[in-house]
């Protein structure tokens, strides 16, 4: 307790030839680490993660990981029944696997039960989270047959590749 945790990633991309940052990236990218910020938690009252026998699936490319350690550290603190899988994809494995040590830990401990991960820059054909989810699509399809809830977390203008 007494922490926050957030993940940002700067967001710069052109709308025609005009350079565009992302409001909340481009504002920490602007303060040194260790900067002290004042803040407010708005609790949402129709948003909350299922009963503990129920499994989830989390898919969350880049940055939309965020979210997903929340949530796995929750169902473990709740010793939840369910399982939970996580979908997880950034560009480099070296330099962009996010909280790797967390994620391999508690696949370790059986807190997640499967964890799938995607690269797209590390090889020449590229590779994304839906690519993975493809490649486990009959797992996939039996877990959200057996009414597994799925959550999504990312880049909202970020295209979906086939």
């Amino acid at each position: 307790m007494g922490e926050i945790h957030i993940t940002v990633s700067k967001d710069e991309y052109y709308v025609e030839d005009d350079k565009r940052t992302g409001v909340s990236s481009e504002f920490f990218s602007t303060h040194p680490a260790g900067t002290e910020f004042e803040f407010f938690i708005q609790k949402q009252k129709h948003f909350r993660l299922p009963a503990n026998d129920k499994d989830v699936i989390m898919i969350g490319p880049g940055t939309g990981i965020a979210p997903f350690r929340s949530f796995i550290a929750e169902r473990d603190a709740q010793g939840a029944e369910g399982r939970n899988w996580l979908f997880f994809g950034e560009q480099h494995f070296v330099t962009d696997f996010l909280y790797q040590t967390e994620l391999q830990d508690y696949l370790q401990t059986g807190v997640l039960t499967n964890l799938d991960v995607a690269f797209s820059r590390d090889q020449k054909e590229k590779i994304y989270v839906q690519h993975r989810m493809k490649q486990r699509g009959a797992e996939l399809y039996d877990w959200i047959s057996n009414g597994a809830y799925m959550y999504i977390s990312g880049k909202r203008n970020q295209p979906v590749r086939m």
